[in-house]
């Protein structure tokens, strides 16, 4: 028998730990009401770091986990629900679709973000509205002429913004992986 511990319980362990500290952040979002986007962002590097150093299946782990963990925990906090809904799948995809043509990945990068905002203000209407999307746009948005150009602006807003989360997001993998990555040796 084995004295010390397998690989596999190490990365259980780290995963617990990543989700435990994710939801943290999302609760501490859910504090701070104005932290709440920025939580999510932030604990999404977990991960980041899962998809580097645990391998998919425990990214997509600690994805569930922080997302089912602080929706249920924290129901009224935007926080999880934006980790939920983009923030915490983005980055495990991000590393399958960075191995495309470069084109072609920020297609596909574009196109998961505008799903993924189509399917939250789906949810938020189900969920605050009973289903009518309508009601929805013109309660976010305003019933006046403004409102139509307020949601394009917002749309668009939202799309530059992520461009910049994913190129911060690039940068910081590669600080990880190029400074900091040796001084995390638990799984070699």
């Amino acid at each position: 028998m084995s004295r010390g511990i397998s690989k596999s319980t190490k990365k259980l362990t780290v995963s617990a730990l990543l989700s435990a500290m994710g939801v943290a952040l999302l609760f501490v979002g859910s504090i701070i009401e104005t932290l709440d986007l920025s939580m999510a962002a932030i604990a999404s590097f977990f991960c980041v770091f899962a998809v580097i150093e645990l391998g998919n299946r425990f990214s997509w782990l600690i994805f569930a986990v922080t997302g089912i963990l602080s929706v249920v925990l924290m129901p009224y906090s935007m926080g999880g629900w934006f980790y939920l809904l983009f923030f915490g799948y983005y980055p495990i995809l991000k590393e399958k679709f960075e191995r495309l043509p470069r084109v072609i990945s920020w297609i596909i990068k574009i196109i998961v973000l505008n799903v993924s905002v189509v399917v939250s203000l789906v949810i938020a209407s189900f969920l605050f509205y009973g289903g009518d999307l309508y009601n929805t746009f013109m309660m976010t948005f305003g019933s006046d002429g403004f409102g139509l150009y307020a949601a394009i602006g917002i749309y668009v807003l939202v799309n530059v913004v992520f461009v910049i989360y994913d190129l911060a997001l690039t940068r910081l993998i590669s600080i990880y992986l190029f400074k900091l990555r040796q001084k995390f040796k638990m799984f070699k």
